[in-house]
């Protein structure tokens, strides 16, 4: 009986070849889905100007308390 009317060589020949599906389909997904930003530019701007606006007032605040808690960048 030649090998291609045998179930096992099927069966290995079928795993590499469902991933190679499934890969296919993942990078569908990737492309045609792509990660939303949290932020856009205009609000990455007001915010890092919001932070920048407050840092003098909070060391000033240190300075009156003698507490240091610095914003990480």
């Amino acid at each position: 009986m030649p090998w291609y009317k045998q179930f096992w060589p099927w069966f290995i020949i079928a795993l590499p070849a469902s991933v190679v599906v499934a890969s296919f389909f993942t990078l569908w997904l990737a492309v045609s889905n792509p990660d939303q930003l949290v932020v856009n530019d205009d609000e990455y701007r007001r915010l890092n100007s919001e932070l920048k606006a407050q840092a003098p007032a909070q060391e000033k605040q240190e300075e009156e308390t003698g507490k240091s808690e610095s914003i990480p960048d």
